[in-house]
Formats: C-alpha cells, structure tokens, sequence
C-alpha cells in the first residue's frame, strides 16, 4: 500500500523581511551620505553664525589680559604665550581648523588670515631668554584680527 506524500513547497523569504532589510540598507546609505557630503556645510553655516558671539568673548578675554599687562601683573614671556593661545583658540572655533597644534610654517601653508604674521611677531619674545617685544601693540593687532575675522 502507498502512503499518499504531499509535496513540501520550496523554501522562500518572506517579502516583509526583504522590504524591512532593502529600508535599513538605505538608511544607513543615507545617514552615511548626509555624513560625507551635508553635514560639513551645516557646521560651517552653524559656525558662521556663532563668530560674533565669539568674537565679543575672545576680544573681552584680549582686553582682560591688556589690564594685567597695564597692571604689571603678568611678564611679556607669559603675556605673549597667553596672546597665543587665545589667537589660536578663536580660530580654532571660528573655523574648526586645529590650529592649537599646528606650527607657524603650517599655519602659513594654510593660508589663515594673519595668524602667521602674528605668530611670527609672537614668537621671539615668547620663547627667548629675555624677552622684549611690544605686547601692547601685538593684543591691538590681534585684536583687529579678530575684529576682521568673517
């Protein structure tokens, strides 16, 4: 005697998971393609409109340190490391460029707005022995730097 077989069907995917998997697979082409290619226009846009909010607290930090010099209360060789790194802290936000650790010569390869010029004016009296500069007329000169910046 037979014993009647029904035949199995074939093995398929159902369309549910195949939709569900092609929608992750576009999203995360599409996070990565905001990523590569929208997201750095935002921030410059987002940094654009911050540069007048920075350049009022990076010029009240410049006058702040114009008083201690007035004061006597800070040497040149400390004024002008503290005028360094103020500079390079408003540029490092204005323009996302880490300028905290770049050197003078590759700040002037990069075409920065100044900062070469004045990192080269900054640099005698911040790191010699004796050190003699005009701190006074490097903060004003920073200062319209930073006035200028767009």
């Amino acid at each position: 005697m037979q014993i009647p077989k029904e035949l199995e069907s074939p093995f398929t995917y159902s369309w549910k998971l195949v939709i569900i998997l092609l929608i992750i697979i576009f999203f995360i082409v599409g996070i990565l393609l905001f990523y590569k290619y929208l997201y750095p226009k935002f921030i410059k846009i987002f940094r654009k409109a911050r540069v007048p909010s920075l350049k009022t607290r990076y010029l009240e930090k410049l006058m702040a340190l114009l008083k201690e010099v007035d004061e006597n209360r800070i040497g040149v060789r400390e004024a002008y490391f503290k005028l360094s790194n103020i500079i390079r802290g408003f540029i490092k936000k204005a323009s996302g460029l880490n300028v905290l650790n770049m050197s003078k010569e590759e700040i002037k390869k990069n075409g920065i707005l100044n900062l070469g010029e004045l990192m080269e004016e900054y640099y005698p009296p911040e790191f010699s022995k004796y050190s003699k500069g005009d701190i006074k007329s490097s903060i004003e000169r920073t200062m319209e730097v930073i006035k200028r910046w767009n």
